[in-house]
C-alpha cells in the first residue's frame, strides 16, 4: 500500500471536517442562505436551474468544525453509535449518534463477499474498496449503489456536490461511465428506484452545511410518494424496516418536484431543499 495510499487515507481524514452534518434537526431552516446564481450547464441534464455550488468553506473554519464535530460524537446521542436502525435492500443504515458527529474511521467494502469493515487505517488487502467515512449519508449512498449496483461514485469534499459529477465508476473494472441528474422541480424524468436524491446545503446552518443524500428505493406515481433509505437524517428508527421516510412527489405539467414533507404530513420545520437526483446516464 505503501506512502501514497497513507498520504491518500490522512486527505481522507481531513476531508471528514467536510462531510460531517449531512442531515439536520434543527429548527432554523427558515433563515437559509442556499447558494446564488446557476450552475454551468452540465451534459446529461434534465430540466433546469441548478443552483451554483457555494465556495468552499475556508481551511481554518474547516479545521474548527471538524473538531467540534468530533467532540459531538460523546454527547447528546439521539441513539447510540452503530444502532440499527432500517435495512434496504441487504444494506443496514446505522446511526450516527447525531448529525453533526465525524469520526476519523471509514469503510470498506470487500469485493470478494460485500462484506464491510471499518479501518482507522489504510488496509493492506488490495481486495477492500473504499465506501466512506462511517456512519455518514454519503457513506450509505455509496454502499447501496456498491452492494446492488456493483458502482460508486468520486470522491466530494460534501454531500451536495454529488449532484454536479459528471461521471460514476465500476467497482471491478474500474471502467468509467457517464452520470445523468435530473433537476428538482423542473424534471421531466421521474426519481426512480436506485437514484440517489440530493440536497442543496445550508451555509449557515451547521446541521445542513453540506446538504444530504438519500437513496430513492421505491416511488409511486399514482399517490404521489418517494421512498427513500438514508445514514444520518435523523439518527431515528426507520418508520418501517425497508425505507426510512416517504416524501411528496408531485408532477406538475410533465415536470416533477419532491418535496421534503412525507406523505401524510402538510409540513416539515426542520426539513431541506431538495436540488435532484443522479443516476447512471443509461438508466
Amino acid at each position: 500500500m505503501g506512502s501514497q495510499l497513507s498520504s491518500w487515507f490522512m486527505a481522507l481524514v481531513l476531508g471528514a471536517t467536510l462531510l460531517s452534518g449531512c442531515a439536520t434537526t434543527s429548527p432554523t431552516l427558515g433563515t437559509t442562505d442556499y447558494p446564488s446564481g446557476l450552475a454551468t450547464p452540465l451534459p446529461q441534464t434534465d430540466g433546469y436551474g441548478l443552483l451554483a455550488k457555494p465556495t468552499p468553506l475556508p481551511k481554518n473554519v474547516s479545521e474548527q468544525a471538524y473538531q467540534q464535530a468530533k467532540q459531538s460524537c460523546d454527547i447528546g446521542c439521539v441513539t447510540p453509535a452503530g444502532t440499527l436502525l432500517g435495512t434496504a435492500d441487504r444494506v443496514n443504515a446505522y446511526s450516527n449518534c447525531q448529525s453533526t458527529c465525524a469520526r476519523s474511521e471509514f469503510s470498506f467494502m470487500d469485493l470478494r463477499n460485500k462484506a464491510v469493515s471499518l479501518h482507522q487505517k489504510p488496509p493492506a488487502d488490495a481486495h477492500l474498496h473504499y465506501i466512506g467515512l462511517s456512519y455518514q449519508c454519503v457513506e450509505y449512498a455509496r454502499r447501496w449503489w456498491m452492494t446492488n449496483l456493483g458502482i460508486t461514485f468520486g470522491d466530494v469534499d460534501s454531500a451536495h456536490e454529488i449532484l454536479y459529477l459528471t461521471e460514476g465508476k465500476d467497482i471491478r473494472s474500474k471502467a468509467s461511465f457517464p452520470l445523468a441528474r435530473s433537476i428538482n422541480g423542473t424534471a421531466q424524468r421521474p426519481p426512480k428506484r436506485g437514484d440517489l436524491l440530493i440536497y442543496y446545503p445550508d451555509p449557515k446552518n451547521p446541521k445542513w452545511r453540506h446538504g444530504h443524500i438519500a437513496v430513492v428505493v421505491g416511488v409511486d406515481q399514482q399517490q404521489g410518494w418517494v421512498s427513500v433509505a438514508e445514514q444520518n437524517y435523523d439518527n431515528l428508527p426507520w418508520a418501517q424496516p425497508h425505507y426510512a421516510r416517504q416524501l411528496r412527489l408531485f408532477n406538475v405539467g410533465g415536470r416533477y418536484h419532491v418535496v421534503d414533507v412525507v406523505n401524510d404530513k402538510v409540513s416539515n420545520p426542520v426539513g431541506g431543499l431538495v436540488s435532484g437526483w443522479i443516476y447512471p446516464a443509461t438508466r
